[in-house]
């Protein structure tokens, strides 16, 4: 009778301290508030001119080729097949590219830039409106103040902010997600049956989306448990899922030769086997091939656990910091059904998180989509604050411009380095208008490779097959493959895995460049370059063969780098006199 007494006398605090809250009665225009800040900060923070790269660049030429062909693209080894050649891709995430590719079809730009904007925006877009989902998945645990300030959270998170200017799928899949928590915990079984079917499409926008469906079943069948009928609506939910995910996985076996979906959650288990049998090395100091199956499973584990302990800390901060521990605490106690369906969500997703933590990945995107769920759960925390305080709409105010300034300081310390970027994709103009081939440079080679491919296109959209080849000025680890059975070629493998220790001198590298085509060198002596060719950079009197052709702090840049020209006449005298 006590604990009665206590919780109605909690929930009247609590009602207590939302009734101070009272700042714009109608919450939607505070939301609409939050939103329009948040979209600012994505303006202010958005990168103008630069192009999409690395696994965003597959998504945009995917949507590309499917907009200018109107049918799905073919997995690339059939395009030697094809007629006319169609482009070819393998990955199984096409859901966000074929969404893309709808905004692609009814636009006409005239260069390739403008349509990389429009990808961004669209995921900007995508990133404010997951405002709206998780506002109401917040209603569910918390009155509409609470609710506001934990979509703020998310809003104002800076990671999140950045990813949205990516123009990866992330967004997509983050809102789909939310928008299926959301749904499943309605009371309206209609709802909830709407719910399964963007699960169905959340799973083709990453496969591993496929994962929510333990918690909804769980929850599913505990929830309808005193139904007579609870199979049969389970049936039907099953039934809406599959009718979005055959006809897309039959598309995906016909164009890509596997379904994208239960083949990539059955290879990771097989993924772990190959790698504890044949001992790849994910630790420096470890001998893998010396020690037991039992052992190498151990230190995989390990591996996994150490790594997804360590990025989870810092997808913490700054904005989950102590808020969110300390909300699945309290998330924890008096469980309902809504409590589980976030417990046991937030369960599943770390898996594939461990799971790419375990193959040495370091990219903290992979932790993006527990990102809602932290702002639902921060708002345990709060709200017990808030209860605690007489002076609820003063704290509202504080946490609310707390979350905006946290954002912004982050953002200011910590984001990609605009002017860096900018100037990096200028000296990659030089580097392409004034050498003839030159070695990779990571990782502001991207903007070499993108201008090389897109730059001289004088009619746009194109196919991306009709692009031109980036290896014809840009010596890339497959140009090394045909050099494999050269007696030395072995020493060439290191490169393909980024690692050239081997290489252990400027010279065996022009040697091998050579064969390749290489007229120049740039280096920037970080320590993302080869070690060899920071010492160039560092110590370039010592290369009397290497003429220095460019140096970009004499041309007014932040970014100093250099590009040299390999006088090979020199480079053989050289040779001959050393050998001497």
């Amino acid at each position: 009778m006590s604990d009665k007494k206590n919780q109605k006398h909690t929930n009247s605090n609590q009602a207590v301290s939302e009734n101070k809250l009272i700042l714009i009665k109608n919450p939607i225009i505070c939301l609409v508030l939050i939103g329009l800040v948040g979209l600012a900060i994505r303006i202010y923070s958005y990168p103008y001119d630069l192009p999409v790269y690395q696994d965003v660049s597959d998504y945009f030429w995917y949507a590309m080729d499917m907009s200018i062909l109107g049918e799905f693209p073919q997995m690339a080894p059939s395009q030697v097949l094809a007629v006319p050649p169609y482009p070819g891709y393998s990955f199984p995430n096409n859901g966000w590219p074929v969404f893309l590719s709808l905004f692609f079809s009814l636009a006409n730009f005239e260069n390739v830039l403008q349509y990389m904007d429009l990808q961004r925006c669209i995921t900007i877009t995508i990133s404010i409106l997951t405002m709206i989902p998780l506002y109401f998945l917040c209603t569910k645990f918390f009155g509409k103040y609470f609710s506001l300030l934990g979509t703020a959270l998310f809003a104002f998170q800076p990671r999140i902010i950045e990813n949205s200017l990516l123009g990866g799928n992330e967004p997509l899949f983050l809102f789909l997600v939310v928008c299926t928590l959301a749904l499943f915990l309605n009371k309206n079984i209609k709802m909830i049956y709407v719910s399964f079917t963007i699960a169905g499409l959340l799973s083709l926008v990453r496969y591993e989306g496929l994962l929510i469906l333990i918690p909804m079943t769980i929850v599913f069948f505990y929830r309808f448990r005193f139904s007579k009928i609870t199979v049969a609506k389970y049936a039907i939910a099953i039934g809406l899922i599959l009718l979005i995910l055959l006809p897309m996985a039959h598309i995906r076996i016909e164009t890509l030769g596997y379904d994208g979906l239960l083949s990539n959650i059955i290879a990771g288990p097989k993924y772990i086997q190959d790698t504890v049998s044949t001992g790849e090395v994910f630790w420096e100091n470890l001998e893998m091939n010396q020690v037991s199956g039992v052992e190498k499973t151990f230190y995989f584990i390990q591996n996994g656990v150490e790594n997804l302990v360590k990025n989870l800390g810092k997808s913490l901060v700054p904005t989950f910091s102590f808020l969110a521990p300390i909300g699945i605490f309290f998330l924890c106690r008096k469980l309902d059904y809504k409590k589980i369906t976030l417990i046991i969500t937030l369960a599943v997703f770390l898996l594939p998180a461990f799971y790419i933590y375990s193959r040495g990945f370091g990219d903290l995107k992979y932790l993006f989509v527990l990102f809602p769920i932290f702002s639902v759960v921060s708002m345990f925390t709060l709200r017990r604050i808030f209860i605690r305080s007489n002076e609820s709409s003063k704290i509202f105010v504080v946490f609310l411009t707390g979350f905006l300034i946290f954002s912004l300081g982050y953002m200011v310390y910590f984001s990609p380095d605009l002017e860096h970027e900018q100037e990096a994709l200028e000296i990659a103009t030089i580097i392409k208008d004034t050498t003839k081939k030159v070695n990779g440079y990571y990782p502001e080679g991207v903007y070499l490779i993108h201008l090389i491919k897109n730059s001289d296109l004088e009619e746009f959209p194109v196919f991306s097959t009709d692009r031109p080849s980036a290896t014809d000025k840009f010596v890339s680890n497959s140009d090394w493959l045909e050099y494999l059975d050269d007696p030395e070629g072995k020493r060439i493998e290191s490169l393909l895995a980024g690692d050239i220790k081997e290489i252990d001198s400027v010279e065996d590298y022009i040697k091998f460049g050579k064969k390749v085509g290489l007229t120049h060198l740039v280096t920037d002596g970080k320590s993302a370059q080869p070690r060899i060719l920071n010492d160039v950079f560092y110590n370039e009197k010592n290369y009397p063969y290497l003429l220095k052709q460019f140096d970009s702090t004499e041309h007014g840049f932040n970014y100093h780098m250099k590009i040299y020209k390999i006088d090979f006449h020199l480079f053989e005298k050289y040779l001959e006199n050393d050998l001497r």
